[in-house]
């Protein structure tokens, strides 16, 4: 009979690429600690956000997780929220083209 194999629960550290926005980064760090918020940060992502704005919104959404009825956690309010420190990028060009 076959002894059944024990697998690690360790979590790996998600795969970034090395000149990746430190946007990015965090972006992966949420989605690799809860995958089912997938849908909001690339909504933040897309948001057309410069990235002081995309980091402010992760940012934002990110400390909003661990504290219930943070009106943060809802990815649009961070959006929103963010767009006062970031002036928006119109979507599909990059902030450096926009310079």
């Amino acid at each position: 009979m076959a002894v059944p194999v024990k697998r690690s629960v360790k979590k790996r550290a998600p795969v970034i690429p090395e000149h990746a926005a430190p946007s990015d980064i965090l972006a992966a760090e949420i989605i690799h600690e809860r995958i089912d918020l997938t849908p909001s940060v690339k909504r933040i992502l897309d948001a057309g956000l410069g990235e002081a704005g995309r980091m402010a919104a992760l940012t934002l959404f990110q400390e909003a997780l661990s504290s219930q009825g943070n009106e943060m956690r809802d990815p649009i309010r961070a959006i929103e929220a963010a767009r006062a420190v970031d002036v928006a990028v119109p979507v599909g060009s990059t902030p450096e083209a926009s310079n």
